[in-house]
């Protein structure tokens, strides 16, 4: 029964494959400062995106080529991934090439099946995003063996050892996890609590986190763990999905659980490591009427800037980058890889912090760069030949 499955969807994925191969480029399916992989040493430029120029060909006869593109997501549709995918698309457009769009909604089986198939219809190059720590490396193996090129996105590489690697040729991009992480435990302990940090006295935190094995959390996590250990926070309870496929409603369910244990003071903010499950502990902390808890959560959506905006205080800050500059940046660098230019093994995208009283009623996730500075402005990537059809900023 499986193996007709899989000779199902087989066949299903080459019909919709050849059909978002048209000039429209529509997708077939719908829906930083410190090292992202400690056991790598980057090359030259990977914090700057300064790599070098290698190939020979000019940008004319590089647009001409019509190079290919899959970009698969292992996540659902929602704006942000969205915004990643459309500035992809738009990047690609401006240096000949086209992108077909795949959200594969966290179904890492799904994921492998669209790469694997992806690979034989003909794409130059693949752009992946939040594959499976178990599966991630001998896939990207695989792709290069067949001559395809590779930016992987919050893509931990393990080997069979589960040791953290690098593949020759290929680049994995990762938000400044760590980074991210800290603007949110500094705003916590020195805007929200500078009396406690004064004291030397821990701020208590309910903590919203999963894992040990999602790679972009793990690295959240080291930089937790640091506050932690030097006592500046003290973790109350951690909390998560008991359903990670719904996880805005599973964390609300189970925060909504756990908010009785814990009357008015005992805890002094919820950080978040992902937006979906602060969207969850948001929705607890309404119906149950905790006005006293505030919140801060890595990642950010139009949703979550509402919440921001309701009028409350109760959502005071996210940790964010700009989604649109990762579509951006990974078609530059396989642009880049596809011209035999030289890119660096890691590239970190910087994060910015943005809090509710930055926000007007008219912010929304394409506007943040005008009131945040910096967000969303990433002149990264765009060497000599690429310069005549890419704008900087």
């Amino acid at each position: 029964m499986k193996r007709v499955t899989a000779m199902m969807l087989a066949a299903a994925m080459m019909v919709s494959l050849t059909a978002c191969q048209s000039s429209t480029g529509e997708t077939a399916v719908t829906s930083g400062s410190q090292q992202a992989v400690e056991s790598v040493t980057e090359t030259p430029g990977a914090e700057t995106g300064k790599t070098e120029e290698g190939g020979s060909e000019n940008g004319d006869d590089f647009v001409n080529k019509g190079y290919k593109i899959a970009h698969i997501l292992n996540v659902a549709s929602s704006d942000i991934f969205q915004m990643a995918a459309s500035e992809a698309k738009a990047t690609a457009e401006a240096l000949g090439m086209t992108v077909d769009v795949y959200f594969t909604d966290t179904d890492n089986v799904k994921f492998q099946d669209y790469v694997n198939t992806c690979a034989g219809q003909g794409y130059d190059a693949m752009f992946l995003s939040h594959g499976n720590q178990e599966t991630a490396y001998s896939l990207v193996t695989m792709l290069k063996e067949k001559g395809i090129q590779v930016v992987c996105f919050d893509t931990q590489l393990t080997n069979e050892k589960r040791e953290s690697v690098t593949v020759e040729g290929v680049t994995q991009m990762f938000q400044n996890d760590q980074m991210m992480a800290d603007l949110l435990l500094d705003y916590i302990c020195n805007t929200l609590y500078p009396e406690k940090a004064a004291a030397g006295e821990p701020v208590k935190l309910l903590k919203l986190w999963r894992g040990p094995g999602i790679a972009p959390f793990d690295r959240r996590q080291e930089t937790y763990k640091k506050y932690e250990d030097e006592g500046l926070i003290e973790t109350v309870e951690t909390l998560g999905p008991i359903d990670p496929a719904n996880g805005e409603a599973s964390t609300s369910q189970v925060v909504a659980s756990a908010l009785p244990k814990y009357p008015e003071g005992a805890v002094d903010a919820i950080w978040g490591c992902y937006d979906a499950y602060t969207r969850g502990a948001y929705v607890a902390l309404m119906e149950s009427r905790r006005m006293d808890i505030p919140i801060v959560s890595v990642d950010i959506s139009n949703q979550d800037i509402n919440y921001m905006m309701d009028g409350r205080d109760l959502w005071k800050a996210c940790s964010t980058v700009d989604f649109g500059t990762i579509g951006q940046q990974g078609i530059r660098i396989l642009a880049m890889k596809l011209h035999g230019d030289e890119t660096e093994d890691v590239y970190n995208l910087t994060p910015s912090l943005v809090t509710n009283d930055n926000l007007t009623s008219e912010s929304n996730v394409l506007n943040l760069k005008e009131i945040i500075p910096g967000y969303g402005i990433n002149n990264d990537h765009i060497p000599d030949w690429m310069a005549p059809y890419i704008e900087k900023k």
